[in-house]
């Protein structure tokens, strides 16, 4: 009976032991299982945003469901002539963050926050009481001791600008340099608290923060670099060498853009001339991320090309003489003239494509055969020069109102 007994107490002793190692390993199994959010491998929120010099980006995030009150706005600002990005947190309460991780003891004791505390300088007024609201405080995992405070802002491919930090803002700022100057970056926003102004009297101030939370949202942020940036000088001097040569080119085609000269001199003119402005204006480097410079380099080189281009031959003044032996006849070059300056007229008052095209079509044959004939015959005398300078004048008039539409 006592040996039953004796065996009936002991298998009750080991039970209860077993149990108390039971509980203890449970007990030591919940508190592992309190941690902190990167531990449980939440997702994080991306999002891909753009900015520039003229379009800053905002975003809005909602704290806490449909608590208005409790929202904050984010905002990007690009500033390319400083190469830096401004990160700003806008509420309608006051906003406090942690510029580094920081644990929850010795910061807070009981529900005092003690900014003396914090492992970088803050500014505050020391007659200032700060503490953390009951809620908050049980939204903080156990052992609250142990817990990390992430500091609000992390960030690739960026260098912060020094920065002054307070316990009390009505917003906040950071500026980052962006390093070589970079086009894409990553920002990651963290730990937000919302602080509130509960103070009952004006000479004694006292802030509470009532709710947090870690946004654990990254923002990969794409800066569009204006490609024209810093290149106004570069801009200014392509645009005064196409002023230049266009003026030049326009210049030489008026002497010599028949291509024919009646002497040795004349031909020895124009390829100095001609040599003078290869040498005044060679060809550019037309390569550049600017459109604005790239499209001024390119039309300067096309005058370039042809100024290079043209050619001009002596034509003998006893050689192909017109039917009347003294070259082209002036009459049938202002007779040409006019034919064009009436057929333009029609092209003006015209509303039909068909006749339109059809006038086109018979002005170009006349300036065509015309200046066959002033090639093959030749200009040589002052009264010829006056009339292929009408007829030239002519076909112009006829370029600019019916060729450019």
């Amino acid at each position: 009976m006592s040996n039953r007994y004796s065996n009936s107490v002991s298998r009750r002793i080991v039970c209860g032991i077993y149990i108390l190692v039971l509980c203890c390993f449970a007990s030591h199994s919940t508190r592992a299982q309190v941690t902190t959010v990167d531990e449980q491998k939440l997702p994080m929120t991306i999002r891909n945003i753009t900015v520039s010099q003229d379009n800053p980006y905002t975003d809005h995030i909602s704290m806490e469901g449909d608590a208005t009150d409790k929202d904050i706005m984010v905002k990007f600002v690009f500033d390319e002539a400083a190469n830096q990005l401004t990160v700003t947190l806008i509420s309608h309460r006051m906003i406090f963050v942690f510029r580094e991780d920081v644990r929850y003891k010795p910061l807070i004791k009981g529900r005092t926050i003690r900014p003396d505390q914090l492992p970088y300088v803050v500014a505050f007024d020391p007659t200032d009481q700060f503490k953390i609201s009951k809620l908050f405080k049980s939204t903080v995992p156990k052992p609250r001791k142990q817990y990390v405070f992430h500091r609000w802002i992390d960030y690739e491919g960026l260098q912060p600008a020094p920065q002054e930090y307070s316990m009390v803002n009505d917003f906040i700022s950071q500026t980052f340099d962006i390093q070589k100057k970079g086009n894409s970056v990553i920002v990651k926003l963290r730990d937000i608290m919302l602080m509130s102004d509960i103070s009952k009297h004006l000479n004694k101030r006292k802030y509470e923060i009532g709710f947090g939370r870690d946004l654990f949202t990254e923002y990969h942020v794409n800066i569009q670099r204006n490609p024209c940036f810093g290149m106004d000088e570069d801009i200014a001097s392509a645009q005064a060498a196409l002023d230049g040569i266009r003026k030049s080119f326009t210049s030489l085609k008026k002497k010599f853009g028949s291509g024919i000269v009646t002497s040795q001199e004349s031909l020895t003119v124009f390829e100095e001339l001609q040599e003078t402005l290869m040498k005044q204006y060679p060809l550019k480097d037309a390569q550049s991320p600017c459109p604005d410079l790239q499209q001024a380099l390119e039309t300067y080189n096309m005058y370039t090309d042809s100024i290079a281009k043209m050619e001009c031959k002596v034509v003998d003044e006893n050689a192909g003489k017109g039917m009347m032996g003294e070259g082209i006849n002036d009459r049938m070059l202002l007779s040409k003239a006019r034919q064009i300056d009436s057929s333009v007229a029609r092209w003006l008052l015209s509303n039909d494509p068909v006749e339109r095209r059809d006038i086109i079509s018979n002005v170009e044959d006349i300036i065509k055969k015309t200046n066959e004939d002033i090639t093959s015959q030749g200009i040589y005398t002052k009264e010829q020069r006056e009339a292929l300078a009408v007829f030239r004048e002519a076909e112009r008039y006829f370029k600019n109102n019916c060729l450019r539409q």
